[in-house]
């Protein structure tokens, strides 16, 4: 007679997660391994440091808004960091796949701005068919919380409201954000940089 072993759960989340990270990371390196080398007293790509932004200005590539009344300065000051961060990134690796450094700002800058705009626009277009998520979620938070009666009632449903929501907004953010880095790329590579005169 066997002796029943238990076995540790599949993660396929993770597993998954690995294997997307492993095949976008794929044509990265093949492109970094065909970039000729970098010359040593070229020094790393800059972009605009968030630090030069206003505090009352938030920045995203080629998106540049006020600061809406209900985000703090602290607040406003991460979201432009992160920006620049992801910006500078990007546009180190066009560089190390041989693009110059004006050019490859030049493209960083439209798709994280137009990522953002894409980003605004899906989850915009995806607000009526979500607000029919948004009450299902209630439903079955009011299903849900029925048990744990008055409090259950209260909180579940919000909950339930706002998962709702997001399960449907989250996928044509999503897609918003992959069509605007398309034609942020698109528009970067086509676009001429402009550069400053001499003199």
């Amino acid at each position: 007679m066997g002796t029943y072993r238990p076995t540790r759960p599949l993660r396929p989340a993770r597993r998954r997660a690995a294997l997307l990270a492993l095949a976008a990371a794929l044509p990265v390196s093949l492109a970094l391994l065909g970039a000729p080398p970098a010359l040593a007293e070229d020094p790393p790509a800059v972009t605009q440091p968030a630090t030069d932004i206003p505090d009352s200005s938030i920045r995203i590539g080629t998106v540049q808004l006020q600061q809406p009344v209900w985000l703090t300065v602290e607040q406003t000051q991460q979201i432009n960091a992160a920006a620049a961060g992801a910006e500078s990134a990007l546009t180190q690796s066009l560089e190390a796949a041989g693009l110059d450094r004006a050019r490859a700002s030049h493209i960083a800058s439209a798709v994280v701005g137009d990522a953002a705009i894409g980003t605004a626009v899906g989850a915009t277009a995806a607000a009526p068919i979500a607000s029919s998520g948004a009450l299902i979620g209630v439903v079955a938070g009011l299903i849900a919380g029925l048990p744990f009666a008055p409090i259950g009632l209260v909180i579940v449903p919000v909950v339930g409201a706002a998962l709702g929501y997001a399960m449907v907004a989250a996928p044509f953010a999503a897609l918003g954000a992959g069509v605007g880095a398309a034609v942020g790329a698109a528009d970067g590579l086509l676009n001429q940089v402009s550069q400053p005169a001499n003199g």
